[in-house]
């Protein structure tokens, strides 16, 4: 499965904008792997901690997802 990660860096944004933009990238996400017309459903899961979206093809595989997003943000 293909891991994406972006990262704005620096740039000045509102909370309203970050939420937009979170908001549309998650849609995107969503969208496109409807489109693939997978035969079984995914897991999706929102983090709090973190802006983002997780998809797996079944529940259990979201919290190791969620201890290697952490090793690679440094903690959440």
């Amino acid at each position: 499965m293909a891991r994406f990660a972006i990262d704005t860096g620096d740039i000045p944004m509102s909370k309203e904008d970050q939420d937009q933009l979170q908001s549309e990238l998650q849609s995107v996400t969503l969208a496109h792997i409807a489109r693939l017309g997978y035969e079984k459903s995914f897991a999706v899961k929102f983090p709090h901690e973190w802006r983002g979206i997780l998809l797996h093809p079944d529940l259990q595989g979201i919290p190791d997802i969620e201890v290697e997003w952490d090793k690679r943000l440094g903690g959440f």
